[in-house]
């Protein structure tokens, strides 16, 4: 499949956000942010889609990026999504609080999660884990294989169309490490693990949305069909 995805040029260039198609009207829009130190290290990136779709619309990614900025540049998103779309309820936004995470959200408080437009949705707590809740989605190694699990069945039924070029090279490095996924020693895998993070928040949002959730279902997902009744 990955041999099939060619990608396609940037339609247009806001700074270092790519963007492979105009939002529009009505429409529903994720975003998605793995952050990172932006340090010159590994890079921070965001992946945004739209819904019921699933097509990729625009992506960005940096490895010199303070937080600070990432949030800047997620809140100028998800404005430019909610201008488009005429709502800013159509927009969700979220991160990933792993570690470099809470760094992240301290950083969206300090700017103000108000002046971000959109709806930033956080998983549910995790009754018994005995771990402070934090807001966003915590990837473990569970999360991780089932989004890697569903990424993959929506990618080879052609349900998530992606237009990034750089995204399908990370695709090609993206190997079995261990008990989980990775990126090949020397490589990046954070627009990756951005489109990961954009899945689990389109999974999330199914049970709210039917066109969603027939769009996300898997062949193997039985049509629950009414219980049977008897006349007598």
């Amino acid at each position: 499949k990955l041999t099939e995805l060619a990608g396609i040029d940037p339609l247009q260039k806001q700074g270092q956000i790519r963007w492979y198609k105009r939002p529009e009207k009505d429409c529903v829009y994720i975003v998605a942010l793995d952050p990172s130190l932006g340090t010159g290290g590994d890079p921070s990136a965001i992946q945004v889609i739209e819904l019921p779709s699933l097509c990729q619309i625009a992506e960005w990614q940096h490895n010199k990026t303070t937080v600070q900025e990432q949030i800047r540049l997620l809140a100028s998103i998800t404005e430019t999504l909610a201008q488009a779309s005429g709502n800013p309820n159509n927009v969700y936004y979220s991160l990933e609080n792993n570690t470099l995470g809470e760094a992240a959200l301290i950083a969206l408080d300090e700017y103000g999660e108000d002046k971000v437009a959109g709806i930033f949705l956080s998983e549910p707590a995790r009754s018994g884990s005995g771990r402070r809740y934090r807001k966003g989605f915590n990837t473990t190694n569970k999360s991780k294989l089932a989004a890697c699990s569903k990424f993959k069945n929506l990618l080879e039924t052609g349900k998530l169309k992606i237009a990034s070029k750089s995204l399908i090279s990370e695709l090609k490095v993206f190997v079995a490490s261990g008990g989980s996924y990775a990126a090949k020693i020397g490589e990046t895998d954070d627009l990756v693990m951005a489109m990961l993070l954009a899945v689990r928040i389109a999974t999330f949002l199914r049970e709210f949305d039917p066109a969603l959730d027939q769009q996300l279902k898997d062949s193997s997902e039985p049509d629950v069909m009414p219980l049977p009744f008897i006349m007598s």
